[in-house]
C-alpha cells in the first residue's frame, strides 16, 4: 500500500508519514491487501505532520504487573513470618538456660556433697532441688528462675515472658534428673542409674535436644 503521505513497507512494517516514522520488526504484513495478522496497525491522520498508530501487543499491562508485585510481596511476608529469626533466637535462648540450670544442679551436688541434687521437669518448666523432694535451691537471681526466692522456672508465667510458648519433654524416668556427690546422673524419684544418654527436648516451633551423657553427666546441645 502506498500513499504520498503514508507508506507501509514490507521491511518489518515501516509506517512512514511526514515527520512520523514507526518501525517494529514484530509487525508482519501477510498479503498484498495489507491484512495484518495478530497486530492491528491503524493510522489516523490528523495532519500532514502527525500520525497515531494503535497496536495490539501481547505483553503485560501495568495493572497486571502491579498485581504480580503485590502477590510477591505478600508471599515474601508470609515466608518471613513463618521463618522468623526471632523464633530461633527464643528457642536457642531457652535451650541455653535449661542446659545452664542442669549444670548448676550438678555443681550443687558436687560442691555440697549432697545425697542428690536434682531437677524435676514439667511441660512448662522445672524446679531445682539441693536435695530432691525436700529442699528447693535458692534462686540464682535470674527473674525467670525466682519464685519467691525458690529456684522454680515456669515458662508460662509473666516473669518468664521471654520464653513464653516454650515447652519441655524428656525421656527421663518420672521427668526427674538427679546427680550424686560425684556428679553422676541418675533418673527418677528413686535415683536409679541411667542405662544410656538421656535427652531433654526444648520446643518452640522447632525442637532442640539437650543431651545428658551417661556416667559423666556431661551436658551438651547443638
Amino acid at each position: 500500500m502506498k500513499d504520498p503521505g503514508c507508506m507501509i513497507q514490507d521491511s518489518g512494517c515501516m509506517i512512514q508519514d511526514s515527520g512520523c516514522m514507526i518501525h517494529d520488526t514484530r509487525f508482519r504484513i501477510t498479503d498484498k491487501k495489507t491484512i495484518l495478522h495478530r497486530v492491528s496497525c491503524i493510522m489516523h491522520r490528523k495532519s500532514r505532520t502527525s500520525c497515531i498508530v494503535h497496536r495490539d501487543n501481547n505483553g503485560f499491562t501495568l495493572i497486571e504487573t502491579i498485581m504480580v508485585m503485590v502477590i510477591a510481596v505478600i508471599l515474601a511476608a508470609v515466608v518471613a513470618v513463618r521463618w522468623s529469626p526471632f523464633d530461633t533466637i527464643k528457642l536457642n535462648s531457652a535451650t541455653r538456660k535449661v542446659a545452664g540450670d542442669i549444670r548448676y544442679a550438678q555443681k550443687v551436688a558436687i560442691s555440697t556433697q549432697a545425697t542428690y541434687a536434682a531437677i524435676a521437669f514439667n511441660t512448662n518448666g522445672y524446679t531445682v532441688y539441693d536435695t530432691y523432694s525436700s529442699i528447693i535451691s535458692r534462686s540464682p537471681g535470674d527473674p525467670c528462675s525466682d519464685n519467691g526466692g525458690n529456684f522454680e522456672v515456669a515458662f508460662n508465667t509473666p516473669r518468664c515472658s521471654n520464653f513464653s510458648g516454650v515447652t519441655i519433654t524428656t525421656n527421663i524416668t518420672d521427668d526427674v534428673l538427679q546427680f550424686n556427690s560425684l556428679g553422676t546422673p541418675l533418673q527418677g524419684i528413686f535415683a536409679s542409674v541411667i542405662p544410656s544418654d538421656r535427652t531433654i527436648t526444648i520446643t518452640y516451633k522447632d525442637s532442640k535436644p539437650i543431651y545428658i551423657e551417661v556416667g559423666t553427666g556431661r551436658v551438651s546441645y547443638q
